[in-house]
């Protein structure tokens, strides 16, 4: 069993926690080389119109780390602790330890299995998805988009999209749920649909919905012309209740490399704190896709 013990040695650089890891997937984010950087070179994260400091993205992720590895171990007291540190202490923390960190995660995962990681989560799935409908009741139809964008200064708007519907196509989950700690399922249905099982935003319950990126009817975020390039789609639950929706747009940069421009809608009726929250967390998940793209 993963202890809060054993998640922080594996954290502080044992190179073991990656080589273990090394089993979950060839392509995944948790087998890369324990001392390289936690982010890639060459990126730029705004946030709000502002560029921010990618270390501070790394620390947002270290965070969520300590959170993921209480909620796998049911340690509630220690997750809400977590929680409280993540969303409002805001506490300096070493970074260097981030990619051990990830690789133990993701033996966790990998241990739990999905049966397991369903089970584990099935309260938290059942609360959030009434507080879901709850939310869209009380908005009346009204939307508020957490945007965030990253620019690379290397490879392209195109490679990158044909690596990303790569991934879905064929279910390389690893690719998914190592992008970021609060994702638990992340997987490529029968039918094409791609469910998604990850704590959003500022939430402290994991929250379960299904994304068609094929069918694009009905995409509540608006468009923006100078991104030409866009991956989209409606986010809702099982019975098909619509919940929210993405719209994550491309474009290539005059100078060389890329700007993307990722937007996802949540009800009116959501706190700020939540919105804001979900800027780091599509900092964190983007951020690691296009640098395990790059690679």
């Amino acid at each position: 069993m993963l202890t809060r013990r054993s998640f922080i040695a594996s954290a502080a650089g044992a190179t073991a926690a990656v080589a273990g890891a090394a089993a979950y997937a060839g392509t995944g984010l948790a087998v890369a080389d324990p001392v390289a950087p936690a982010t890639g070179a060459g990126l730029r994260t705004f946030i709000d119109g502002t560029v921010v400091d990618q270390g501070k993205v790394v620390e947002w992720e270290r965070r969520r780390l300590s959170v993921a590895a209480a909620r796998l171990r049911r340690d509630y007291v220690g997750l809400l602790a977590g929680e409280l540190d993540s969303l409002l202490a805001r506490l300096e923390v070493t970074v260097d330890d981030v990619p051990a960190a990830r690789a133990a995660l993701a033996r966790a995962r990998l241990t739990i299995g999905t049966d397991g990681l369903r089970e584990l989560l099935a309260a938290e799935l059942a609360a959030s998805e009434t507080a879901a409908r709850a939310a869209i009741a009380a908005s009346g139809g009204r939307w508020q988009y957490s945007i965030t964008e990253v620019v690379s200064d290397r490879g392209t708007a195109q490679g990158f999209l044909e690596w990303f519907d790569r991934a879905r196509v064929t279910d390389d989950r690893a690719v998914w749920t190592d992008a970021c700690p609060d994702h638990y399922i992340i997987a490529t249905l029968s039918d094409g649909r791609q469910e998604v099982i990850e704590v959003t935003g500022g939430a402290m319950l994991a929250s379960q919905f299904f994304i068609d990126y094929t069918d694009t009817t009905g995409v509540m975020v608006p468009s923006d012309p100078a991104y030409p390039l866009t991956v989209s789609g409606v986010a809702s639950l099982a019975d098909g209740f619509i919940v929210g929706g993405v719209r994550h747009q491309f474009r290539e940069e005059p100078g060389g490399g890329f700007r993307s421009q990722l937007k996802v809608a949540f009800p009116a009726s959501m706190p700020g704190l939540y919105i804001a929250e979900h800027q780091w967390h599509l900092a964190c998940e983007y951020g690691n896709w296009i640098s395990a793209y790059l690679r």
